[in-house]
């Protein structure tokens, strides 16, 4: 049985059963009263349980029986105690009581006091709805006495959530009894329109002239925000607001905006900035959309600035398509840099003049056109759930994912303090507008509270916590989040993103393994522990149809899809051990984080690896990178649809191993990567092409054939250089490869590349053109630097296999490997000029024989770093920046310039000048030497002075006892020039120094030759 079939017949069945309250159905029917025309929509007088009551606050909710008073004559009630303040109360939510935004209900509540309760002077029962706190109503409480609360509401979910039961402040500490409940309305209440809000009010630029933070606060409550004068921006102005004590990276100053938005309209915001500290940082400006775990956070303008630049503007638009129940800000953060300090000033929030919008409604909805496939969903968060974006989700989508509202952060931000209102606001609507609902996420190293896992230590250092406790955390969250949404959820992502990306040996799955505080405090098994922990739940109630994923991105790199595809083979081989035929994972999900350059091919190796385990494939978080800042040329937007439509084809190919195909958000303006354009529709909810590629893959693909263009292809000469970043003569003979396709918009810097090879290596030089040096950047590719691509046998397969390797060089001659294991025997050198360098590499062949003739794949890349990012990436041949993990993206490089074998030495003749030192004076003689060298092999490689000797000593017998007659002489180098003394013993026949040098021809082979210099014997 299907899920949606198995829901709708347990709810056939609880509504005929009248289930106790607790289940996640409503356990009253509406139903009209005899006596006027009213209707009970939902009634729970706790006969049997505390029904749909959620506690508020520290107060304590327990179910009574045999608690008989007026208006509770079956004696069950709700007892409300623990109570401190005003609030600590119970709520009954709208969507679990079954009421309709805009319709208007009136509530009636028994409620009683113990006659023994001493109630404080005025101290009254009260209701109220939250967050708003209006609609108040209440009544003296009376001891001994039951009374009855009523309210006449209209329910508006832009501002509410829920009914309280409480009361007011001089009543907070009292304890009572809620006997019944019940909310009705009238026949012809109707509705449905959301209540009116009044027009935007005009903004003011803000520019801190009048010495106030012009209602900026911290976002977090502890920065500092201070107005100064140290800076302005404003013309004629002296003022800007700066921001410091930043301790994370959200934190920053932030602007309440709700009451400059008309719903539906699109606005431009803006705001200059200056940093303080430190001399670089990534600074965005953005925007919240409502309050809470539910909230959207949606980046407008991001760049990376320096103390330098000076004021630099941040702006963009955003369409308030909901107002977040009246909770919208606009904030300055830098998400690299937790302690970066700045400036703001200027700040503008202007209407556009675009007003609402609607959807189209004559396209094909994307759940229809895969009705027979598998389910299509979106991530989404509260602002999703309202208007024009609420009809655009349920027209294309049948399954929706919580973007945060689920994660652990959300729904347990302290320990044994779960808070799940907006998550079940979330969940309730979503059901309650005929989709289903995936669970995302229970373990995560991201977005997980501190306390789960870590501790403090007496010095302030944080620590693990315990494997113990760690472990009983994770178990204690796990199972009561699971046990609260039931089976309001087919599916949970049970651990998430677990695995490190490209590991290096990734058939040791554990080694691969992401280093995580979870992983630090329970060790390399806390996967299996999250798994048999959610599996204990399952079990208790075999009645959910349930499945449990390991969810995880970059799954298109090889290495990390082996990693994935070990652990979970190992994981349920174990498990099924103990439980034959059962599963611990039940599935595997594909994020499906790409880009426009992903090779589809990488993604069907993964898939039909995973498809390989017997488990359910989903993919989860799907979206396409292309373009940049916020823009999309044609060509890349029918790029990014192609990618789509050769994507859906495969997973239509592979429908009965896949579940659900989800989009990680609706539109591009308010994807968590929305400068990029990664979705189906552009921020004004219209189709892109997109759209037409998954609604039609075959017809896009045929109406799109991309251009396609043969590699670069260059040569190799036989010749060994010497390493050391120096241009040999041999370099000149080879030819040059330009280092000139961009991978990014930015053209920075340039170079050019040369290779040589000889019987056990290839050798490159890649000489470099930049503006400046920077390695500021702890990411090695993100700093200045060259790097080497090589597929030894040209295999050009989308994976790397044994053969391939990935070789980095900064300009200090610092070097990384993609594997590690490639680095036994590389030699590089790098000499720098200015702001210009060169690298030279020895890069040992390992699994080819180097021959004439013989093809390798190769590219060579500059990265080019500014203020500690890389702004500019230039390669030989790829344009996808895939060559880290995708070989065919390679150029070739054919191998030639070996001839026979060269056995014959060079020949050498030498001149010396003077030849003879006619008067032997003591004094040292300026000595030169030319030569004539010659092969006609190989060719001359090296000449070099081997020594100077001569027949006499230093100090020979009556040579008047001078030392140090050979001076300046440099051996090993091809010196021409030095020093000799006109001086021979007195007792001799004449002195003579015999000079040696050495010749090398490229084949290795080598001559010498020898020229003298005489000192005669004679008259002095």
């Amino acid at each position: 049985m299907n899920q949606t079939m198995k829901r709708a017949f347990m709810l056939l069945i609880a509504a005929m059963l009248l289930l106790p309250a607790g289940w996640p159905v409503n356990v009253t029917k509406a139903e009209t009263a005899a006596s006027d025309d009213t209707v009970t929509v939902y009634h729970e007088d706790f006969a049997s349980g505390i029904g749909q009551a959620v506690q508020s606050g520290g107060a304590t909710l327990t179910y009574v029986s045999g608690k008989v008073f007026t208006g509770n004559e079956d004696g069950g009630a709700l007892y409300v105690s623990n109570r401190v303040n005003n609030w600590d109360a119970a709520d009954f939510r709208f969507s679990d009581m079954g009421l309709t935004n805009g319709k208007t209900y009136t509530a009636h509540v028994t409620i009683y006091v113990d006659a023994d309760v001493s109630l404080p002077a005025d101290a009254k029962a009260a209701l109220q709805t939250v967050d708003s706190y209006g609609n108040y109503a209440e009544t003296d409480y009376v001891a001994g006495q039951a009374v009855t609360l009523t309210k006449e509401f209209t329910v508006d979910t832009s501002a509410d959530r829920a009914l309280r039961i409480n009361s007011n402040a001089a009543g907070a500490a009292v304890p009572y009894y809620i006997g019944d409940i019940r909310i009705t309305e009238t026949d012809s209440s109707g509705g449905g329109e959301q209540p009116p809000r009044d027009p935007a009010l005009p903004f003011t630029t803000i520019t801190f002239e009048d010495q106030t933070t012009g209602g900026f606060t911290g976002r977090a409550g502890t920065e500092t925000l201070t107005v100064t004068n140290e800076a302005n921006h404003t013309p004629g102005g002296a003022y800007a607001l700066k921001v410091e004590g930043r301790t994370n990276t959200w934190h920053g100053p932030s602007l309440r905006v709700e009451k400059y938005v008309d719903q539906g309209a699109e606005y431009k915001i803006s705001a200059w900035v200056k940093l303080i500290e430190p001399a670089s940082s990534q600074i965005q400006l953005s925007t919240q959309i409502g309050d809470g775990s539910s909230a959207n956070y949606v980046q407008l303008s991001s760049k990376t600035i320096n103390t330098g630049d000076d004021w630099v503007q941040f702006e963009g638009t955003y369409r308030y398509n909901s107002v977040g129940g009246e909770f919208l800000t606009i904030y300055v953060e830098s998400s690299n840099n937790a302690s970066a300090s700045f400036y703001i000033d200027d700040i503008r929030f202007e209407p556009t003049g675009s007003g609402p919008i609607e959807i189209q409604k004559d396209l094909v909805p994307i759940k229809t056109a895969y009705q027979d496939d598998f389910l299509i969903g979106s991530a989404i968060s509260a602002e999703d759930l309202e208007g024009v974006r609420l009809e655009l989700l349920k027209m294309h989508h049948n399954v929706a994912t919580a973007g945060n509202a689920m994660k652990p952060d959300g729904l347990q931000p302290t320990k044994g303090n779960f808070t799940f209102t907006a998550a079940d606001a979330l969940v309730d609507q979503v059901l309650a507008e005929g989709m289903q609902m995936h669970g995302h996420v229970l373990v995560w190293h991201q977005q997980s509270p501190a306390w789960m896992n870590t501790t403090t230590d007496p010095q302030g250092n944080t620590v693990p916590l315990s494997r113990e406790e760690a472990l009983a955390n994770l178990r204690t969250h796990i199972q009561t989040v699971m046990e609260h949404f039931g089976d309001r959820v087919i599916s949970w992502d049970v651990v998430n993103e677990a695995m490190n990306d490209n590991p290096g040996n990734p058939s040791d799955w554990q080694a691969s393994l992401r280093e995580t505080p979870w992983k630090t405090a329970i060790g390399a098994d806390y996967v299996e522990q999250a798994f048999l922990a959610a599996r204990e739940v399952l079990d208790q109630h075999p009645e959910w149809n349930i499945k449990l994923y390991y969810n995880d991105y970059n799954e298109d790199n090889q290495n990390k899809a082996q990693a994935i595809y070990h652990m979970v083979k190992v994981l349920n081989d174990k498990y099924a051990l103990t439980h034959p035929g059962k599963l611990l994972i039940d599935g595997i999900g594909m994020q499906g984080h790409y880009n426009v350059n992903t090779n589809p091919e990488n993604v069907r190796l993964s898939l039909e690896r995973f498809i390989s385990l017997g488990v359910e494939i989903s993919i989860t978080e799907l979206d396409i990178q292309a373009g940049s800042n916020y823009e999309l040329s044609e060509k890349l937007a029918n790029a990014q649809g192609y990618l789509y439509a050769q994507l859906m084809q495969l997973f239509n190919a592979h429908t009965d191993h896949i579940a659900r195909v989800t989009f990680w958000g609706l539109d591009d303006g308010t994807s968590w990567r929305s400068s990029t354009n990664p979705l189906l529709f552009d921020k004004n909810l219209q189709a892109k092409p997109a759209y037409y590629g998954v609604i039609d893959p075959a017809k896009f693909i045929e109406e799109h054939q991309p251009d396609v263009s043969e590699a670069n292809q260059s040569t190799a000469l036989y010749g060994t250089p010497a390493v050391d970043g120096a241009v040999d003569a041999i370099w000149h003979q080879t030819p040059a490869m330009s280092i000139e396709r961009y991978q990014t918009a930015w053209q920075g810097a340039t170079g050019t590349a040369k290779a040589l090879w000889d019987d056990h290596n290839l050798y490159v030089l890649i000489q470099v053109n930049d503006a400046q040096l920077d390695k500021n950047n702890p990411n090695p590719w993100e700093q200045d630097s060259v790097e080497v691509f090589l597929d030894e046998n040209n295999a050009k397969t989308s994976f790397y296999q044994s053969d391939d390797g990935q070789y980095r060089v900064n300009y200090a001659n610092e070097t990384s490997f993609n594997p590690e294991s490639i680095a036994e025997g590389f030699v590089s050198a790098v000499r720098v000029n200015g702001t210009n360098y060169t690298v030279e590499m020895k890069i040992p062949l390992k699994t080819i024989t180097p021959a004439n003739d013989v093809k390798i794949g190769f590219d060579a890349q500059i990265n080019d770093a500014k203020d500690g990012a890389r702004q500019s990436v230039a390669a030989w041949n790829d344009t996808t920046g895939n060559g880290y993990q995708d070989p065919s993206v390679f150029g070739v490089l054919t191998l030639t310039g070996k001839g026979p074998v060269d056995t014959t030495p060079p020949v050498l003749e030498l001149t010396v000048s003077p030849s003879v030192l006619s008067t032997p004076n003591h004094k040292l003689v300026p000595i030169k030497v030319t030569w004539k060298a010659s092969d006609e092999g190989s060719g001359i490689d090296t000449i070099k002075l081997v020594s100077i000797t001569s027949n006499e000593s230093d100090n020979g017998v009556g040579d008047g006892n001078t030392a140090n007659d050979i001076q300046g002489a440099d051996y090993g180098t091809a010196d021409q020039e030095f020093l000799l003394r006109a001086e021979r013993s007195g007792n001799g026949n004449g002195r003579i120094y015999t000079i040696t040098y050495e010749a090398t021809d490229k084949a290795g082979n080598k001559t010498t030759a020898q020229a003298t210099v005489k000192v005669p014997k004679g008259k002095k």
